[in-house]
């Protein structure tokens, strides 16, 4: 049974669809394809299938009123100190329920 398509209208900055437009055409896709592929992706992954976060500076600028120099300067520091954690073996990532129990 083939399937039936529906259209889909939404608003996106013109910068924004423009430089997607191009980059999709080097890819071989258009607009609509990537819009196809993405809610695939959403439906296979029942979530979206990437990522979905403040960034460091964002969060340490809005949790602590700092000003966009200081937002840099914070992030960069945290990143530093995870770095180093990581190195020295005294930073776990958790990627399931099962590294909780560990």
């Amino acid at each position: 049974m083939a399937s039936t398509t529906v259209q889909l209208r939404t608003r996106v900055d013109s910068s924004l669809k423009r430089k997607s437009d191009a980059l999709l055409s080097q890819l071989g896709l258009d607009a609509g394809t990537y819009v196809s592929m993405a809610l695939t992706q959403l439906v296979h992954h029942r979530g979206i299938p990437f990522a979905v976060m403040e960034s460091d500076e964002a969060y340490f600028g809005r949790e602590y009123e700092l000003t966009a120099s200081d937002e840099v300067k914070a992030g960069k520091r945290m990143r530093q100190e995870t770095a180093r954690a990581r190195r020295a073996g005294t930073l776990r990532e958790i990627r399931s329920v099962e590294d909780l129990a560990q």
